[in-house]
């Protein structure tokens, strides 16, 4: 293992990613709040003051109205403050990036033949290419989004997965999870592929150092790929963290899991 720099410690997002995801890409639980809220106003106003049922209603529809333009505006500062963050680094944003799913062999990137990827940005960082954007896929018939980051990996992983339980219905909802035991991060993590003591060796003491310093996330590799799956609509400040505690885990990877990672790649190789 090589020592890696500590990322400084970032808050994490008052929301849970899924319904942060839902909320913001105004999704049918947007009207399913507004309706349960306009029931009980409609009937207290028919119960207090008939006169005032239609200004009640309008004022209310008005509040989805503004909280929809609210949810764009932000989202546009979250991309403009990005693209300042890209451009300063000398990094390259592009609308999509169709072919980047087919490097990603593991769940939930292979589920969804019509899933989606956008936003991306490619560059170099702490001496490795990185690929990031955004990742659009439905779970039974629910649609659910993360963004994902995957880094330049020299050698290879065996086949893990890892995820906070905060983003276990955002990016792996059809699996089923092994809980894990992680002494110093915050939350519930799960195991939803690969052996539990690689997972375990992967996240060693110095490794839950780094991680502890930003909100959660979790990460999936197999062979040369190594991907972190991130909550959505984070901040610049937010993603370059966890930008950087991504690379402190690659950085920090014991050498028994390349071993180990080697071994399957020769036995899986064609």
């Amino acid at each position: 293992m090589t020592a890696a720099p500590v990322s400084r410690r970032v808050a994490g997002p008052r929301l849970r990613p899924d319904l942060a995801w839902q909320l913001r890409r105004g999704s049918a639980l947007v009207y399913v709040i507004w309706f349960a809220v306009a029931i009980p106003l409609v009937v207290a106003g028919l119960l207090l003051e008939p006169r005032w049922v239609g200004w009640m209603m309008l004022a209310w529809f008005l509040v989805l109205i503004l909280f929809t333009l609210a949810m764009r505006i932000a989202d546009g500062r979250l991309r403009k403050s990005w693209a300042d963050v890209v451009t300063q680094l000398g990094w390259r944003i592009k609308a999509t990036e169709p072919e980047l799913r087919e490097r990603w062999p593991f769940p939930p990137f292979d589920i969804d033949p019509n899933a989606e990827v956008s936003d991306v940005t490619t560059g170099r960082h702490r001496g490795r290419e990185f690929w990031t954007g955004r990742f659009r896929h439905k779970v039974r018939r629910r649609d659910l989004g993360f963004d994902f980051l995957d880094l330049q990996v020299d050698r290879p992983l065996p086949p893990l997965q890892v995820l906070p339980a905060s983003l276990s219905q955002v990016a792996a909802a059809s699996l089923l999870p092994l809980d894990l035991t992680v002494d110093g991060l915050p939350g519930r993590y799960c195991l939803f592929n690969g052996r539990e003591d690689h997972a375990q060796a992967v996240l060693h003491p110095r490794a839950v150092e780094a991680l502890a310093q930003v909100p959660p996330f979790g990460f999936s590799c197999e062979g040369r790929r190594f991907v972190a799956i991130l909550p959505a609509y984070r901040d610049s400040v937010t993603a370059l963290a966890q930008l950087d505690a991504a690379c402190d885990l690659l950085d920090l990877m014991p050498e028994a899991i390349y071993r180990e990672g080697e071994q399957w790649a020769a036995t899986h190789s064609s």
